[in-house]
């Protein structure tokens, strides 16, 4: 056997397209899970358009945890074949405005996103993270925006990094391009928690189990007033939230989980508390 021969048998195949994001349905929940792990995850051009498909396949969800195979949360975006493609400027860009399309899905989709940070996750992968409105990571992860180490500009993560994090912080991230901890990452408010790699899916669980019981067109619209209130200035944000309690009073045939006629009743509810 030739070596070519031989490298070409060891070579791990290509996951095919139909399974380069898996989905269990958790009736009010999903679990999403990227499953590229020969490439680490890394978001192909094939990835980003089944990335695409899942998101619409859990549409209904009230949450959905994001995870992914093996020892990598996401690598970003597929670099090598972006190589291979640079001779095409409009191949380039069409990549990279897929996966912006990608991370505006996720941010327009009427689901409470949780990441569940397995391994490590660089470049486009910590932009999912920031995008996801929780985020619990296993201690052994790392997250990283490494691209001006190759002589980029962060064109998603970094935007996405400024805007979640004190600047001195995305200033670290940003122009050291090292990866920082699990424990680091917490400390600058990136992840919401850490806990033990063996417990990351049974945490990032309880937490969708738990959105999983409120209503739906609660969590559409309140998760819409969020982002938007991020920005606005105080009298704003009082607006919008007026309107958003009215557009969920309008938009909904029937209070989908525990209602306040409930709690007029003296039931209790999830969240009450003792």
């Amino acid at each position: 056997m030739s070596e070519t021969q031989s490298n070409a048998s060891a070579a791990k195949p290509e996951t095919p397209e139909n399974e380069l994001v898996l989905i269990e349905d958790h009736d009010t929940w999903a679990l999403m899970t990227i499953n590229r792990p020969e490439k680490r995850n890394a978001m192909s051009r094939a990835a980003q358009r089944r990335f695409m498909e899942a998101l619409d396949e859990v549409r209904d969800k009230r949450a959905v945890v994001l995870t992914g195979v093996g020892p990598s949360f996401c690598a970003g975006v597929d670099l090598k074949e972006g190589a291979a493609n640079a001779g095409s400027r409009a191949e380039s860009s069409g990549q990279q405005d897929s996966w912006s399309a990608c991370n505006e899905a996720v941010r327009r989709h009427p689901a409470i996103f949780i990441a569940a940070v397995n391994g490590f996750a660089l470049g486009g992968g910590s932009t999912l993270i920031h995008n996801c409105e929780l985020a619990v990571a296993g201690e052994s992860a790392t997250i990283g925006t490494p691209e001006i180490g190759f002589g980029a500009w962060p064109g998603l993560a970094g935007p996405a990094l400024i805007k979640r994090v004190l600047p001195k912080h995305a200033a670290e991230i940003i122009f050291l391009a090292q990866r920082i901890d699990a424990a680091t990452a917490y400390r600058m408010g990136i992840v919401n928690e850490v806990v033990a790699d063996d417990q990351l899916l049974t945490r990032a669980t309880e937490l969708a189990e738990h959105i999983g019981k409120f209503d739906r067109t609660v969590l559409d619209w309140g998760k819409k007033a969020f982002r938007q209130m991020i920005s606005l200035s105080w009298d704003d944000a009082m607006d919008l939230s007026r309107y958003t309690r009215w557009a969920v009073d309008s938009n909904r045939a029937q209070v989908e989980g525990f209602s306040m006629q409930d709690f007029a009743e003296g039931k209790r509810g999830t969240g009450q508390g003792a």
